[in-house]
Order: C-alpha cells, then structure tokens, then sequence
C-alpha cells in the first residue's frame, strides 16, 4: 500500500522527478544576487615576476569578481582571485560560485577554492573546492555534495556524460540522502551511482546505512522515479501473521520499443508483483495490471491475481470458530472500464467488475481494508450509455463465489431520464423503465446448516429457534413459514425454492411530472404527478403471474425569508459580513399500489437504516416492497452565509424537520421522530456536525439516535478528532454507545505522536487502539505504529513501519496502521 509502504533498501530511495533546487543548505554561503553580466573581456596584465611578458585571458571564460577582491599574478600559471565573491558562467547554462579561484593558462582549468556552489541545469553541487576546465566545459566535481530535489548525492567523483541524447549523472563511491541537514542521519551509498534525470537511479554495489552503521545490502538496484515503481516494502508484525515483510515491485509494460536504445516508449500497463512473506501463514505471491489511461485507478484497478498457500487457514481474527478452510487462499479481480466510441454523441463505456475468492474468510484475513468497506463483492458486468438526458445500462450480476447471498441479473435493462422540460413546456418529466431476469441465490452454508435441517421440523421442535435466530427479515418470515406447515405439505418445497434460489422475471416503469409555480415571488409551489407499473413472470415456484400498479401523487412547498446583518465582521470566527436565510417547507406524498404478501416475489428489499425513507417511488430503489403511503414532511432549513475567497460561503446550516404518517408503509407510527441536521464551519481549523433523532410524539419511531463530530486544532502543533455516536432502541440495529477519538501531536519540527482510540461505553470494551510515531526527515516522514482490535472473543494486535513521501496525495498525519 503506498500509503503506509516502505521503499526496499531505503524508503528514501523513492524520489520524485527531479527539479532544480533553488536554496542552498543552512550554513552555506549564499552569493549576493547579481545582474546578468557580460563576458569578461580578454584583459591584459603583469604577472609581477620580471622577464615576463603579459598574460591574456581566455575569450571563452567569463568570470565575475562581484565580491571586488583582489586579483595577481601567479608564476608559472596564471592568475588568482581572491575574492570573497567569484562567479563563473558558462554558455551551457552552468553557473558556479566561489570564495576564490586560481586561473590555470597550461591547464586550462579553473580551480574554484572555498564554499562552492555549482549549478547546472536541475543539479546543485557543493563543496569546498572543483576544478572546471573551460575547453572542455566540465568539472571535476570529487568531494562535492550534489543536489537533486528531493534528494542529496555525495561522491568522491561526480560528473555527466550524454547517453542516448540525454545527459545523465554519474559518481563513484556515492552516497544519496534525503535528509538534507548537516550530518544526515541516514545514507544510501554504492560504488557507482548513475542518475537519469526524470527517469530512475542506478546503483552497482548498494548499502544502506543508519547513521554510519551498514544494515542493508544489494549488488545491484535499478530505482524509477516514479512513485509506483521500483521496489517498496512494508515490514511489521501481527497477531494472526507473526511478523510480515510485505514486498511489491513495479514495472511499466507495453509501448513501443526504441529502435536505438532498445526501451519501450509510451508504456500504459504497470505491473506491481507481490512478494509477502508472513511467519505464521507463509509465502503469498501476486500481481496486479493497471491501465494508467484509465482515470481513477483506486477503483477501476485492472487485473489482480494473488495466492498463498495457507499454513494456518483456521486462525481468526475475530474468536468465532471456523469450519474447514481450504489451504490454497487466492483470489482474483477484475476490475476494468473500456470507453467506447461509437458515432452519437453520447458516452459508452463497458464496465467489469469480478471478485473471484477462495473461501469466505480471504478478504478479512488478507485484504481488510476492502473487506470492511465490502464484505461480499458483487460481481457485474455493464454497458453503458449516458448523454445529457438519460442513462441506458444493460447489466448483469453473477454469483461466483456460492458462499455469499448473491443477488442475480441475467440480464437487467435500465433505462432512466433525468428531469427536463416537456416539449418545451413548464411542465417537468423524469422516468425510469427496467426489464430484467431477477434471482437471488442463499450461500451454501445457509442451505447446509440453516434451511435443510428446518425442512425436517416443525415449529413445536426445541432445536427450531436457534436456527430461525440465525436469519432475518424476509428470509425469516419465509422460514417461519416453513415451519408452520405439516411435513408433507408440497408448499414446503416451493418455500425452500423461494429461500435459497428464486428467481424471476420482472418488468417495471414509473413516469413522473412536475410543474414549479411561484407565487407572489416568495412562494415555491411544485405539485407532483407520477404512475407505476410492474410486472413479475417466470418465477421458478408455483405462482400466478402477477402485476400491480401504483400512482403517486403530492406536493412539495417552500418559502425564504432573509436578513442581512450588513458588514458584520469577525475574523476570529471567520465572518466577512453575515447573511441568516429561513426556509420553511412543507412536502405531502402519497402512493397508492395493492399491498404486498408473502407470496409475492422480492429480491430488491428494503434494507435496515436509521433514516427516514424517500417520499418519491422515483427514488425508492426496494421496487420490490414498495408500499402505500400517505406521509407529510415538515421542516425549517436554516442558513447562514459569509463571504469566503470572493464567493457566498456556507458558514451554517442546520436542518429539522418530522414526517406525520396518515398511512405508515412499515408499521402503525402516527409520527416519525424528530430529525435534526447540522454542520458549522467557521474555520479552517474547526468544522463540527450533528445529527440527531428522537421521538417528540407518542413514541415517535421508538428508538434515538445521536451523531456528533469535532474538528479542532487549538493550536499549530496539536489538533484531534472527535466523534460520539447513541443508537438505542432500534428494532433492526444493535445498540451503541460509542466514543471514536484521534489525534496527532507535533512535538517540534522532527516528531510527532498520532493516537486512534475508539471505545463502546455499553460493555465497557476499548474497541481499537492505535499508536504511531513519526520522524520528519524533510522530504519524507517516517513512522512505526502499533495497533490492537478487540473483538470481546479476542484481541488482535499488529505493528507497522511506514515511509512515505509529504508529496504524495495519500501521505496523511498520523496514518493508519490497521490495514497494513
């Protein structure tokens, strides 16, 4: 991962494309600025030593002596200035600086003495003395110390050559840093190391050293510039691996060969392959294939496979006992999008999205961070068609890995309009219309462990519960149905069809128009009209085809009202004048459909949440349980604005409002809780939200729930994070009564402590814990942390070591450890 990898040998062999540096080194002699100044002309003088006649010098040398220091003869070989303050330029942009210089006629050369300074093109040399030979143009740079950004070189020879048309640098018995202080803590050096500019870094006979102790070695390291490439490492250690050394290495593919230089030009496809090496699970290996045409590689990543033979496919991170797991754990993904050019004006693409998994456990075992924000991949793959009015897809969804609840589309044609005027009416028109083969398909556990053995009982059996406790929501009301039939019952298997693979055919369209109307030019009136059908065929049970229509009817009003508080000012709130605006609204909605049974068919249902559900069925994505309703929302919006960088800025806003149900479509609620949303950020540094609901009426939605951040840096050096979430009493979702906190602490310019804790105040329990040090070295920072994840059954405990570059865009303070 770049965001907490390591560069193998040094993390500070990763270097950014190089550019020149502009600022010498603290304790380095600056040269006062001074005008272009035109070549010295060929001046004639005594060399002081008699018989001697004069000495002229060189058209080709120009030298300034802006520091007006002295300037004689010297016998037998030229002249000497002995400044402080000597400048020579050369007609290949080269600039060098001096405290003095010895001009040598017989040699030719120049010999710069006392804090030296040399500049050519995108390099800084410096040191306390060079020689430069204005025949030839070149230096004899050994002992100087190079510069280029980010890095610093250090040779006891160093010079350039042209290969190829491209100048590139050389030095012998080098050493490279990044930490550009006075006695750098650090130094990767070698025997030879050869820069290309732009490109890569060279070394022949590498070591790596902590100050002056040798602790690493390689005979040879080829280094790209680019940040994806080349060698990096992440090396820590964890509860479930033992201590790990996670090693990738890239390389550019595809493009065009040079026919003089024999290297690939223009190449699009980087290849990142895997070495990782856990002591208690073993050798995995992977590579992943990346289009760098495509934009936002994070998510169309292209194609990845990786393997491991697992030597311990039974540990758990979690302490919930697993069943047999397989010791080859793999997984393959693609994950790629073709743009397609076709004669309209509209854009096509073509979308694939696969997850092929070994076993239910990889991803929490070996990819933690997809599988917190993904569990069970889908698996998709799509055409389509959007232009600026529509979007056509046509799409299927695959089970592949039977270990998941899946559902299935074989295919699904999507065709929806955005809202527009209707033949250049006032009138608005946005729809949708959707044909598909619709399935859903139960893991094989579920069907194992879960369904077959409810086949067998009754609802009198004591062993019935358990089993029916371990599924929900529909697939529990299917189940419990299930077994209040007799044993023999033929409706019993056609149940067991519906829970573990139904499938369907299923058409269905809704139109919908609007009109927005002012009145009095302070009143927003927009009443709405829409129509629905839908229609189910083919299912793979015993049951009539079927239909049903629905019609939706409502109406949605707002005014504004506003106050400007005129120049008000407040810079340590950040206001440059202040404008409060009130917005009172009000929506009625009503849907009118035949009632759902168990019987019908649903695959796309409605799924647990604290929020309050959409009032418009175009917005309703659970087609399948859409029901009627007769819902009226009040509420009050209000905001404040300043202006922020010659713009209005939002500087708080805050929303409430409570739904009033005349027909409730999931339960007998006369009233929805109290629904209260806001955001205030007056600064920079401090930004805080709220979101909260709870019951005001009767018992309202009969749960609460609490949502609350902070964004605070009180000071320069130190700035946290915190959040505190209450959920209670929800019928669907576990209570929680949960604190998160992070934070980072800069102790001066070199260090700095990160801290990531979160606790569930219910049990007491510190969930997660996460402890990170950070060294800045100028360019990079680096960092060792430690984590610890209690899942109340176990603990789960790792370290990590980071080096990552500030240029980077993931490159975060404190970074995150608990994914590796």
């Amino acid at each position: 991962m770049q965001k907490l990898g390591a560069w193998l040998i040094s993390p500070w062999l990763l270097l950014l494309p190089l550019r020149a540096q502009q600022v010498l080194p603290d304790g380095a002699a600056v040269p006062p600025p001074v005008d272009a100044i035109a070549p010295v002309p060929a001046l004639e003088f005594s060399t002081g030593f008699p018989g001697m006649a004069p000495m002229a010098m060189p058209k080709n040398l120009n030298i300034s002596n802006f520091g007006g220091g002295r300037i004689e003869g010297v016998k037998d070989v030229g002249v000497r200035y002995k400044g402080p303050g000597i400048k020579i330029t050369g007609d290949n942009g080269m600039e060098a600086f001096a405290d003095g210089a010895v001009v040598d006629f017989k040699a030719q050369s120049v010999t710069l003495e006392g804090n030296v300074s040399i500049y050519q093109g995108n390099i800084l040399q410096r040191g306390d003395r060079a020689v430069y030979y204005y025949e030839k143009k070149t230096f004899d740079a050994s002992g100087l110390r190079a510069s280029l950004d980010p890095i610093l070189l250090e040779a006891n020879k160093f010079g350039d050559e042209v290969r190829n048309g491209k100048k590139v640098f050389i030095g012998e018995n080098a050493g490279i840093t990044t930490d550009d202080s006075e006695v750098p803590g650090f130094w990767v050096r070698a025997k030879k190391t050869t820069v290309f500019p732009d490109e890569k870094i060279v070394f022949n006979d590498l070591r790596v050293y902590a100050g002056e102790i040798p602790v690493f070695w390689l005979p040879y390291l080829s280094q790209p510039l680019d940040s994806e490439l080349g060698y990096h490492f992440t090396p820590g250690g964890r509860s479930s691996w033992g201590p790990f050394l996670l090693n990738t290495y890239g390389v550019m593919l595809g493009g065009n060969p040079n026919p003089e230089t024999g290297e690939n030009e223009d190449a699009w496809l980087l290849s990142r392959w895997h070495l990782d090496l856990r002591s208690e699970r073993g050798v995995g290996l992977g590579v992943d294939l990346v289009d760098k045409r495509v934009e936002n590689t994070n998510e169309i990543s292209g194609l990845s496979f990786y393997y491991l033979y697992d030597l311990a496919p039974e540990t758990t991170t979690t302490g919930v006992t697993r069943g047999e797991v397989d010791e080859n754990r793999y997984k393959v993904e693609l994950k790629h999008r073709l743009e397609l050019d076709f004669l309209d004006d509209a854009e096509w693409r073509l979308d694939s999205n696969f997850s092929l998994l070994s076993d239910p456990y990889y991803l929490e075992d070996y990819d933690i961070a997809h599988y917190r924000s993904d569990p069970a991949p889908d698996n998709t793959l799509g055409l389509y068609r959007r232009d600026d009015h529509s979007l056509l897809s046509i799409y299927g969804r695959f089970r592949i890995n039977d270990f998941y609840r899946t559902d299935t589309r074989s295919p699904e044609v999507f065709f929806d309009q955005v809202r527009a005027p209707l033949f250049d009416s006032p009138v608005l028109h946005e729809g949708n219309v959707s044909f598909g083969l619709i399935g859903e398909k139960a893991a094989d556990l579920v069907s194992g462990t879960i369904v077959n053995p409810l086949m067998k009982l009754t609802a009198g059996d004591a062993t019935a519960q358990s089993l029916l406790n371990q599924l929900s929501g529909y697939d529990r009301q299917l189940a419990e149905k299930i077994l209040s039939l007799p044993l023999n019952d033929p409706r019993r298997e056609e149940l067991r069809t519906r829970l573990l693979d139904s499938s369907y055919a299923r058409f269905n369209i809704y139109q919908e128009l609007t009109m927005p109307m002012t009145f009095g030019e302070f009143l927003q009136v927009t009443p709405v009209a829409g129509i629905g059908y839908t229609r189910y065929d083919a299912a793979n049970w015993t049951i009539a085809n079927t239909d049903r229509t629905y019609l939706h009817a409502g109406v949605e009003a707002s005014t504004k009202f506003s106050k400007d508080f005129g120049g008000h000012r407040n810079s340590r709130w950040g206001l440059d004048g202040l404008k409060h605006i009130v917005q009172p609204y009000a929506a009625w909605s009503i849907v009118s459909t035949d009632n759902i049974s168990l019987d019908d068919p649903r695959v796309d249902r409605l799924s647990p949440t604290t929020r309050p559900r959409p009032l418009d069925p175009i917005r309703f994505n659970a087609v399948d349980e859409l029901q009627s309703w007769n819902v009226v929302r009040l509420g009050t919006r209000n905001r404040l604005l300043t202006h922020r960088d010659k713009s209005a800025f939002e500087w708080f806003y805050m929303d409430t409002y409570v739904d009033g149900f005349i027909q409730d479509p999931e339960g007998q609620r006369d009233f929805s809780n109290l629904y209260n949303e806001l955001r205030w950020q007056p600064l920079p540094w401090f930004s805080a939200g709220f979101e909260a609901q709870f019951p005001i009426i009767n018992s309202g939605s009969g749960f609460n729930e609490y949502n609350t951040y902070l964004r605070f840096m009180p000071t320069s050096n130190f700035e946290f994070t915190l959040n505190y979430l209450v959920l209670s009493g929800n019928p669907n979702l576990d209570d929680s009564n949960q604190l998160y906190f992070q934070s980072y602490l800069r102790l001066n310019e070199h260090w700095g402590i990160g801290t990531l804790d979160v606790v569930e105040l219910d049990d007491g329990t510190l969930q997660q814990q996460q402890y990170t040090l950070h060294r800045d070295f100028g360019n990079w920072v680096a960092g060792v942390g430690i984590t610890l994840v209690d899942n109340r059954l176990q603990t789960d405990y790792g370290v990590v070591f980071s080096l990552t570059l500030k240029d980077f865009p993931a490159a975060t303070l404190p970074f995150e450890i608990s994914a590796e």
